[in-house]
């Protein structure tokens, strides 16, 4: 009777939840280095996790030797001009700018793409980090952002401090749609930024059975149940 018990208990979860996996995300906790993503900037793996920083190749952060901050040996990337972050990011030029009007600018940056194939329902996922080296009543807000199907999100900026979160969103409709992380900097070519991103993670729904299909499930559970007592010495 236990054995027709656990039985029927294993196979009626089965047939109530079931999450199916699909490719639409490669590589997202980075175990390949960055094998799957497109990067611009200064962009590299470090101890399991992609770091995207502003850093050049020259002294940022005095007094700090040239690149210190550096983590991949490519300086940041420029933004507001052809061939730059925005292009990258397949945004508009101007977009990464946080304020023209009132003085502020995005000047360089770093950012890291890919193309996901997705269903309506899945959920994308991932922890962030955000540091930098600018002074926060310096008016350098230096920012983190990602850009899923070109709608843009500030994770973390200079003003809100040494942050990190986890990040969820559920996708509405079934497609491509391009995801990028990034982070600039504001109004200044120095005091480093730097943008952690790990545990990225795409995930379809738990589907539950139509009621026809559970209860040919449950039907077949009773016959096995009928046999096991019925074969049982």
């Amino acid at each position: 009777m236990k054995l027709i018990k656990s039985l029927s208990a294993t196979l009626l979860v089965g047939a109530l939840t079931s999450a199916p996996a699909h490719a639409g995300l490669l590589n997202g906790d980075f175990s390949a280095g960055l094998n799957g993503w497109s990067a611009l900037g200064d962009v590299a793996v470090s101890a399991g996790a992609a770091v995207l920083t502003t850093a050049s190749l020259d002294a940022d952060d005095a007094p700090a030797a040239n690149a210190a901050f550096n983590v991949s040996g490519s300086a940041a990337a420029p933004v507001g001009m052809p061939g730059g972050l925005e292009d990258f990011a397949g945004l508009a030029l101007g977009a990464l700018d946080p304020d023209p009007a009132a003085g502020t600018w995005a000047f360089e940056g770093s950012a890291l793409r890919q193309t996901l194939t997705v269903q309506a329902g899945d959920s994308l996922s991932f922890d962030w980090t955000f540091t930098s080296n600018e002074d926060p009543l310096s008016g350098m807000n230096d920012y983190a952002f990602v850009l899923i199907d070109d709608v843009l999100t500030v994770l973390g900026n200079v003003v809100g401090g040494a942050t990190g979160q986890h990040f969820s969103y559920a996708f509405s409709s079934t497609g491509s749609v391009k995801l990028v992380f990034g982070v600039v900097d504001v109004n200044d070519y120095v005091g480093s930024s730097r943008l952690g991103i790990d545990a990225v993670r795409l995930d379809a729904p738990q589907s539950v059975p139509e009621p026809g299909t559970l209860a040919l499930g449950l039907g077949g559970l009773l016959l096995s149940a009928a046999r096991l007592r019925r074969n049982k010495p």
